[in-house]
């Protein structure tokens, strides 16, 4: 939360940038107009997902958007607006307005890995040191598969690229005494099996001893190699982006997997002892209300904790373009695009049915009865319980909150 110092730092600068995607756009632009209202003189740029795919209504609020990969467009932007005499059309992948019209210079080539290793490691004061948790650490950028519903191929492109080894085992060292464990936001760590062995057992020597949290695809639990590189390594926990285990929904999504695929290889990552944190959309269309029970059923068995998110079309993906062009978006209050509120209306139930059985599903789970059931004996008891009683708490303080009430008012008025 910002300040009455960072407020005043804010609008007493020459330049705000902000970075956003969808879910916090408004909030963004309110920063903005009020940067302006403030500072004139002051100049705003926005970058991020989020302006990348909506530049128009972005260059309502701010002055030049930059597109895509922003850290070698936003030193270059810098230098140009340092000079007496700019020309904004010499540096790629911006947009901004002349005359009332909108300018878009040509699209940024992706960053070499060599590049992406040049870029200094992150700064943190003194404040987020005392108070954060976790610590993230990005080793690669960019994603093979070209799923409907993800911008990540639309920002960062399918080509998989990876730092250096070094540049990832400093930026370790470096944040080793701060928070608790570090999360990889790789999309997909293991994009590129034999590269993410090379740099797990250079982590494996490095002096790094924090538990770490990774994003994989299902692809790696079929590698012995791999998975065993990544427990020597310290990496406990496994993000997978499952969705679905309903064959026609997987389909629906563009997933490049089946579903009998996905249940073996959450198996096999459990045989090994990796917590299974699973990520899981419900509502597609292949969905029926009888799937979704055996969906719910599957979840309790073979899963250690789980996302359970909605369809949300976010703008730039070839999902959103569908669902527009369907006419099924319900509403564009984008605060509400976080995966945990029903923005379209699904093809086999009503919106209302499905937020609410979203809802029934998260508080089943994470009941502390079904926490203790889950993993009764086994190794991982005590941190289930403990995950459960803390996220058994935030859902009853989610499911508080006046915004959800409101929300559910919404989607039984449209269903």
């Amino acid at each position: 939360k910002l300040s009455a110092r960072n407020f005043s730092r804010i609008f007493k600068s020459d330049a705000l940038l902000i970075s956003s995607i969808t879910r916090t756009s408004l909030q963004s632009m309110e920063l903005a107009d009020l940067y302006r209202s403030k500072n004139p003189d002051g100049i705003v740029i926005a970058g991020g997902p989020d302006p990348t795919f909506r530049v128009a209504d972005w260059l309502e609020h701010v002055d030049i958007v930059v597109r895509g990969e922003g850290e070698i467009t936003i030193r270059e932007l810098m230098e140009e607006l340092t000079k007496e005499r700019q020309d904004l059309r010499t540096i790629d992948g911006i947009s901004f307005k002349e005359n009332g019209v909108i300018v878009e210079t040509k699209d940024r080539k992706l960053m070499t890995p060599e590049q992406l290793s040049a870029v200094p490691h992150p700064y943190y004061d003194d404040v987020i040191k005392k108070k954060v948790a976790s610590m993230v650490v990005e080793s690669s950028r960019g994603c093979p598969n070209n799923c409907d519903f993800c911008s990540v191929t639309r920002l960062y492109g399918r080509a998989y690229r990876q730092k250096s080894k070094e540049y990832v085992t400093t930026e370790l060292e470096e944040i080793e005494k701060i928070g608790s464990y570090s999360f990889f936001t790789d999309d997909n760590i293991a994009a590129n099996q034999n590269e993410t062995i090379g740099l797990l057992n250079e982590i494996r020597k490095c002096s790094t001893k924090k538990n770490k949290i990774a994003q994989i695809t299902i692809a790696a639990a079929f590698n012995e190699n791999l998975l065993k590189a990544l427990k020597r390594a310290g990496f406990l926990y496994l993000c997978v982006g499952i969705e679905s285990i309903v064959d026609k929904t997987l389909e629906f999504f563009g997933k490049p997997y089946r579903a009998d695929r996905i249940k073996e290889a959450i198996r096999i990552y459990r045989k090994h002892g990796f917590w299974i944190h699973g990520m899981m959309i419900i509502g597609g269309d292949g969905d029926t209300k009888e799937t979704i029970e055996e969906t719910q059923e599957w979840i309790g068995k073979n899963l250690d904790s789980v996302q359970l998110f909605t369809p949300i079309p976010i703008p730039g993906t070839r999902f959103y373009d569908r669902m527009e062009q369907e006419g099924r978006i319900l509403t564009k209050n984008w605060y509400l695009y976080d995966g945990q509120h029903v923005v379209i209306r699904p093809k086999n139930f009503t919106p209302y049915w499905l937020q609410k059985k979203i809802y029934r599903m998260y508080k089943e789970f994470y009941s502390l009865k079904n926490g203790f059931l889950r993993n009764f004996g086994s190794r991982k008891m005590g941190r289930s319980m403990l995950f459960s009683f803390y996220a058994n708490f935030m859902a009853k303080e989610f499911f508080k909150n006046p915004q959800l009430d409101a929300h559910l008012e919404f989607l039984r008025s449209v269903g």
